[in-house]
């Protein structure tokens, strides 16, 4: 009998019979141009078929194969190592049941836990009242004068933000609100949090060493009392990935051009009870309603990527603003250098981005050109990805590379 033959006769693949007979288990004439399997093989190939329905391991189908071939299953002593095989496989059994049975129960306590987590009562927060005096007119510099306003323990739930030059903002369940809504096509929010799964397990691993960088970075610096951004939380959120990250005795300011995607953030970050001053400003652009140079450290992660793929000006030029004298940008960017094919799929994919988007190269230049000094290391090299967002625009052949990098203003 051939392999094809024996493959068809008991629905196994050619590969899994090669195997077996690679391990001994199957013993066909070799000595042809094609193995030959004869009768022998066939009741050997059941016996095998038998002991896996049993849960039997190669090992222990191979032990009991060795019974067979070196007795006929009747002697004494080969009957004593025959029994001694099936009871080790029975004790073996009842240790996995009982394993089983516990991680049956213990993933039952998960699932109950999980449930109730949508039942969980959350802590209510709003525009927090420290950050008050930074709401000023993005047109003209002055307070911003606030109306109709209902508060709640120390935070602000709804009002009315207006200059006397005629601008205006809302405060919505807690959030403030330009009405500046993104006009494009291209983008639209995460509310699902797609780009957190179905990402590629090298580019997880880049993601968590980015995150651990930035993490350790903050660790290293002096944060009370300093006000922290963040922005274009629609691509990745690192402050939310890392609620411990928070501080008591800080403001933060969490930006996107998305209210919704604000508002889903805010409610699972008052679901962990988190006990930080967070300032949420919805707007599709970079004219904010705070105060300029008050932002001790810019955190963008990934937002910068975030910004070119829908904006033609500087991610840098647009945000310093906001930046302190001595503000420091932390940041990981991810792209391609100059010269990969996959830089040409990006305007095709994006037809509102920076030429400077997803090419570190002119990225780093263009922030050197804005006036900061940079330091930058590569973090990982992703030689694949899965085909949506904007890893579509990425190539065989090209490495996607992960980029942390600090910069500061001056030389």
């Amino acid at each position: 009998m051939k392999i094809g033959e024996l493959s068809l006769k008991y629905h196994i693949s050619k590969d899994t019979i090669r195997y077996y007979v690679e391990k001994g288990l199957l013993l066909p004439d070799t000595h042809s141009a094609q193995m030959k399997f004869s009768e022998r093989e066939a009741d050997d190939l059941e016996e095998i078929i038998r002991l896996k329905n049993l849960s039997f391991t190669i090992h222990e189908i191979q032990a009991v194969l060795n019974l067979r071939r070196m007795s006929n299953l009747i002697e004494p002593d080969t009957i004593q190592a025959y029994l001694k095989i099936l009871q080790d496989k029975m004790e073996n059994i009842h240790q996995k049941q009982m394993l089983l049975e516990k991680a049956s129960q213990t993933i039952e306590e998960e699932i109950r836990i999980c449930a109730s987590r949508e039942k969980e009562i959350s802590i209510s927060t709003g525009v927090p009242l420290v950050a008050l005096q930074y709401l000023v007119c993005p047109l003209c510099g002055k307070k911003l004068k606030i109306s109709q306003a209902s508060m709640t323990d120390e935070y602000l739930d709804f009002g009315k933000l207006d200059c006397s030059c005629g601008y205006h903002a809302d405060i919505i369940n807690g959030i403030v609100d330009t009405g500046n809504r993104y006009p494009g096509s291209y983008d639209h929010p995460d509310e699902k949090r797609g780009l957190y799964r179905n990402v590629g397990d090298e580019f997880i691993v880049g993601f968590q060493k980015s995150s651990d960088m930035v993490s350790r970075s903050l660790e290293e610096m002096n944060l009370h009392d300093k006000i922290i951004m963040e922005t274009n939380i629609n691509g990745y959120f690192f402050l939310y990935n890392n609620c411990s990250r928070f501080r008591n005795d800080c403001l933060y300011i969490i930006t996107d051009k998305y209210p919704q995607m604000l508002l889903m953030y805010k409610h699972l970050i008052e679901l962990m009870h988190v006990d930080a001053h967070i300032l949420y400003i919805a707007d599709a652009g970079v004219n904010y309603p705070i105060q300029k140079g008050i932002v001790h450290v810019l955190l963008d992660f990934y937002g910068s990527n975030e910004h070119f793929l829908y904006h033609k000006h500087n991610f840098l030029n647009m945000y310093k603003k906001y930046l302190q004298p001595e503000g420091t940008v932390i940041g990981v960017m991810m792209g391609f250098h100059n010269g990969a094919a996959s830089l040409k799929k990006v305007p095709l994919k994006y037809p509102e981005c920076s030429d400077l988007a997803m090419n570190l190269d002119l990225l780093l230049e263009a922030y050197k050109a804005e006036g900061f000094t940079i330091a930058h290391s590569p973090v990982a090299r992703i030689t694949h990805t899965y085909d949506q967002y904007s890893f579509s625009c990425h190539l065989d052949g090209d490495f996607l590379e992960i980029m942390y990098y600090e910069a500061k203003r001056g030389v």
